[in-house]
């Protein structure tokens, strides 16, 4: 059975739409006429003109998930400590981690072309729960602000407020954004946000929050992330489903296009101006999944119905779409779908199925027009237009850590002959081997991050380069 995404997964990978908009910036494929060539050349030296008068290179747009381009094995450019739990993320001219310890939050950056620590932030005591205490962000580099929410705990002496619900109320909490400029740590702005928090997700440069008040209802606001000026606000009307002051079943995500949002219900609002666009009970449907300009409702009786952005139903199918770790976008007329065991492939708008194919692995990343397909043995490359197997794996390897691509080439994990960790570098387009790098032994994970190549072990965080 196929990860599918359902309604009550706690957490998803940050890039799971199979349709998303292409970024900006110049194209994968070659092009033979040369109006076309003129014109990418002419955008190449103003992206470089702009660059220069920005203070510096502009790094090329690369998709969350994704790395940019490889072309000969890496090596590493430098470690730095950090625990398995650790998060990391990529903004501007630095790598950040955050972590939690001893019960107090920390951020420190470091240079991504050195290693060289740039800046240590303690921001202060956190809840030892702390279910949100991080720096969100969706895989991309985020720019030049960080944005952290921060859960203090709660002060003893606080009066219990005496408002009531039909279930333990959560209490009246407060949590604390900080705004800190990724090339210095210095704030660039600090605002409060009331009631207790359960879901938190960065949208471009601001924060998409639900809080829950005393009264159980749900709050979801869009905020500035620099000062915390609302953007828009909406409120559930139906009460969080609460367990021991504990707030169950609520789930965020954001793209560019929606918010999707679940728990007292299935909603979905438009994530420029916070207007609701489809919503239910959940006994009546679950939003599945966002993909770019499309989401998908799904019931058990009538299975999954693909609406566009003005929550207009396009087609209806009994799957969901596959969870990805990466897209680029390409081809953006055909939607992947998942049965449980079968992928198909449909059409955008009309749905018509172009292919179908029973695998029992999952969609994995999407790029240059291909589909890879991640199994507990190994991987295989299918042609998303057509569904056609294209070429797998040669050896079954159990998958320590998920491939990643970077357009061209799918980085994925190996054996030596002596059975030392490997990393391959095969063409995505037709499985050729291209070069093989060893790994050291405590590798337990190697990801995209802002288009960084990542080895993560036990206590340290490696960049290649």
């Amino acid at each position: 059975m196929q990860d599918v995404e359902l309604v009550d997964v706690a957490e998803v990978p940050r890039a799971s739409a199979s349709r998303a908009r292409r970024p900006d910036g110049p194209p994968h494929r070659s092009r033979r006429w040369l109006p076309v060539v003129l014109v990418v050349l002419l955008s190449l030296v103003v992206a470089e003109v702009v660059a220069r008068a920005g203070g510096g290179d502009a790094p090329a747009a690369v998709p969350a998930g994704m790395v940019a381009r490889v072309d000969e094995p890496p090596w590493a450019r430098w470690r730095a400590p950090a625990a398995r739990t650790d998060d990391v993320l990529a903004a501007g001219g630095v790598l950040v981690v955050s972590s939690v310890r001893d019960r107090r939050f920390r951020v420190t950056a470091y240079d991504e072309v050195t290693g060289a620590q740039v800046w240590h932030r303690d921001l202060g005591a956190v809840s030892g729960t702390r279910p949100l205490t991080g720096c969100p962000h969706g895989g991309a580099d985020v720019g030049d602000v960080v944005l952290c929410v921060v859960e203090p705990p709660r002060v003893p002496t606080e009066p219990t407020p005496q408002h009531t619900v039909p279930h333990p109320a959560p209490d009246e909490r407060s949590a604390r954004v900080v705004a800190l400029d990724a090339a210095t740590g210095e704030d660039r702005g600090t605002w409060s946000l009331t009631g207790r928090l359960t879901a938190a997700e960065r949208l471009g440069d601001d924060l998409v929050v639900i809080a829950v008040g005393t009264d159980g209802h749900a709050r979801v606001g869009r905020y500035a992330g620099a000062d915390g000026a609302r953007r828009w606000w909406y409120r559930g009307e139906t009460p969080l489903r609460l367990r021991e002051g504990i707030v169950t079943g609520s789930q965020l995500r954001v793209n560019p296009d929606f918010v999707l949002v679940q728990g007292w219900s299935a909603t979905v609002l438009a994530a420029a101006d916070g207007t609701e666009i489809s919503s239910a009970e959940p006994t009546e449907f679950a939003v599945g999944a966002l993909a770019g300009d499309v989401f998908a409702t799904w019931s058990s009786g009538a299975g999954a119905t693909v609406h566009d952005r003005r929550g207009r139903p396009l087609f209806s199918a009994r799957a969901l779409f596959p969870v990805l770790a990466a897209t680029d976008g390409d081809p953006d007329d055909v939607l992947v779908l998942d049965e449980g065991g079968t992928l198909v492939g449909r059409s955008v708008p009309g749905g018509r199925e172009l292919w179908r194919l029973d695998t029992y692995r999952a969609a994995r990343m999407q790029a240059a027009g291909r589909l890879v397909l991640l199994g507990v043995d190994g991987y295989q490359v299918v042609d998303a237009r057509t569904g056609t197997v294209g070429w797998e794996s040669p050896s079954r390897v159990l998958m320590w850590w998920a491939p990643v691509t970077d357009g061209r080439l799918v980085l994925g994990p190996g054996r030596a002959s002596g059975g030392a960790p490997t990393m391959e570098a095969r063409r995505l387009a037709d499985g050729h081997l291209e070069w093989v790098l060893p790994l050291e032994d405590g590798v337990r994970a190697v990801s995209a991050v802002g288009g960084h190549l990542v080895l993560r072990t036990r206590d340290e965080v490696v960049l290649l380069g």
